[in-house]
């Protein structure tokens, strides 16, 4: 006759505990894998800061020529050309 301690699961003879284990550890690689290769939140404000200095250039680059346009249309400067000095 066989004892109950010496019986064995029915799964590979794991118990539930092993099992347990082993999916707890899943779990844990699985993040450790999504935080290393999910984009950085700094990189995202990074990205987001540079966006917005190249559109505030851009900007002030159009209200600059508007000026410079505005004041040739009026009159307040000139375009010419000048003859080259000798």
């Amino acid at each position: 006759m066989k004892k109950k301690d010496e019986e064995k699961s029915p799964i590979f003879g794991t118990g539930v505990g092993d099992f347990g284990v082993v999916v707890i550890a899943a779990l844990c690689t699985i993040t450790l894998i999504l935080i290393l290769f999910s984009p950085s939140p700094f990189q995202k404000l990074e990205r987001a800061q540079l966006q917005q200095e190249k559109e505030k250039a851009r900007q002030a680059e159009v209200a600059r020529q508007k000026r410079i346009d505005e004041a040739v249309a009026t009159g307040e400067v000139g375009v010419s050309i000048l003859p080259k000095k000798h």
